[in-house]
């Protein structure tokens, strides 16, 4: 189990409370800020499943996997020769592992193909409920945007300035969760490539970004900063009075200067609060057109054990 970031400070604030490996995983291009990894395998990672599995929802089944070959791993009598040594696993233990490593891979997949050919066609509907800020305060770190819209609506009128916040996924059904509790705009994305699942993106722009932000800001770790630049918009909107002009007072009237250069200090602010790019002066890792690859981790080969009979059938139908 493996969780990534560009920010370190966090990751390591993850670390002091359950655990992990940190681990330095490069930049996927050259001018993008270096990424990181928080790591746990085997016992370490099946305790941290079983902590967050009550709370997960886009990876319910997966968890349930990871716990249920935990178990399975857990009941075998491993077997040693004289001398200590663990002797190879039998054929059907290892046709077992294989599966649930198969089962874990098809849930993770991107091909929309698989993933129905491994649904049947009778996949159950979780239950509805109820989420907290909590929760959604951490699928927006971890799945969302927080950003400024900037339009020019005509030649020499003042621009607009409006705040926005999206979260996508492919699973719409936990969009459908969030958006029966905090509202929003539920928008259909087409897959980018042949193959991948088609996306969803749950957006909230102008004065619903009001409750949203007031919810989740005290719970935010990783996107605090972009909350207080949203919050500080939201506020100089609700502080500044626009009065109206023409004939019959047909539209707004011109913003002042001091005005509108406050709102574009957000503005920059925020984008290069959400630049992938690294900071000027601060030197890159990789090169340029080189996607950084990863060490191996090296297992040891599967070796023999009596363990409980495990059907394939028993596998596949975990949820």
């Amino acid at each position: 189990m493996a969780v990534y970031n560009t920010n370190r400070h966090v990751l390591a604030e993850v670390q002091r409370s359950f655990g992990g490996t940190m681990s330095s995983v490069g930049q996927r291009h050259a001018a993008w800020k270096p990424s990181y990894a928080l790591i746990w395998t085997n016992a370490a990672a099946a305790k941290l499943v079983a902590a967050i599995a009550p709370y997960s929802r886009v990876k319910s089944r997966q968890a349930a996997v990871l716990l249920q070959f935990q178990r399975h791993v857990e009941r075998c009598t491993r077997i040693r020769d004289s001398l200590g040594h663990l002797l190879p696993l039998s054929d059907r233990e290892r046709e077992i592992r294989e599966s649930f490593y198969q089962r874990v891979k098809h849930l993770n997949t991107r091909d929309v193909a698989v993933r129905r050919l491994m649904r049947g066609g009778n996949r159950k509907r979780r239950k509805s409920r109820t989420l907290s800020d909590r929760y959604l305060a951490g699928f927006i770190d971890g799945e969302g945007s927080l950003m400024i819209n900037k339009a020019e609506n005509r030649k020499n009128w003042n621009p607009s300035y409006r705040p926005r916040i999206s979260i996508s996924n492919t699973d719409r059904f936990v969009l459908e969760e969030i958006r029966q509790t905090y509202g929003g705009i539920l928008v259909y994305e087409p897959r980018v490539h042949r193959g991948w699942n088609n996306a969803y993106q749950l957006i909230w722009v102008g004065g619903m970004v009001a409750q949203v932000i007031s919810s989740i800001k005290p719970y935010l770790q990783i996107k605090q900063p972009q909350a207080a630049v949203l919050s500080s918009l939201l506020r100089h909107i609700s502080e500044t009075r626009q009065g109206r002009q023409g004939s019959n007072g047909g539209y707004f009237a011109f913003h002042p200067d001091k005005v509108v250069a406050f709102r574009e200090r957000l503005y920059r602010r925020i984008r290069k609060l959400n630049a992938k790019g690294v900071r000027p002066g601060v030197a890159s890792n990789a090169k340029e057109g080189e996607r950084p690859g990863r060490k191996s981790i090296s297992r040891s080969a599967f070796q023999r054990s009596r363990c409980p009979p495990m059907s394939r059938r028993s596998i596949t139908a975990s949820k």
